[in-house]
């Protein structure tokens, strides 16, 4: 049986509206990378990770891909999905839909570094946290993606 994958539900909040009458950019991004982490928090890599053992993913790219318009109170649901890993580094992809009438209205790709905080230079996941991110990566994997998705960042290259 697949695993759902980590996800939640939110709304679209006023104070994100912009001038044209719809969520503004910097709130997509606000979104993703907010509740975004906390859900990365499912997968071991959220802010109980770092306060245990010093250690966090920094955000190296990202690419976001704004799909459709959400507006004033329009009703979201945010789920993460891994689609890579090494002994450094993860990517994933964050997809925003509208609930009400079910379309994807955003995605992220983020490339992410994993970095101890204390010398503030990349390291190695721990040994069962890097074997944890495979096998998520695995297991998301038997999801489908969006419908036209096509992925853009590398894993490679981000040393």
């Amino acid at each position: 049986m697949t695993q759902s994958l980590p996800s939640t539900t939110l709304a679209v909040d006023p104070a994100w509206i912009d001038a044209y009458g719809h969520l503004n950019a910097a709130h997509y991004v606000g979104i993703f990378d907010r509740v975004g982490f906390e859900l990365l928090s499912q997968v071991g890599v959220g802010l109980d990770y770092t306060e245990e053992t010093r250690c966090g993913i920094y955000t190296m790219n990202v690419h976001v891909a704004y799909l459709r318009e959400v507006l004033e109170g329009d009703p979201l649901a945010l789920q993460v999905r891994l689609l890579a890993s090494d002994d450094k580094r993860l990517l994933c992809l964050m997809e925003l839909t509208q609930t009400r009438d079910g379309y994807l209205a955003a995605t992220m790709e983020q490339l992410s570094l994993h970095v101890d905080l204390n010398t503030r230079r990349a390291t190695p996941f721990p040994d069962a946290l890097s074997a944890q991110l495979a096998r998520t990566v695995a297991e998301h994997a038997r999801h489908p993606l969006p419908k036209g998705y096509r992925r853009l960042l590398p894993l490679q290259g981000a040393r």
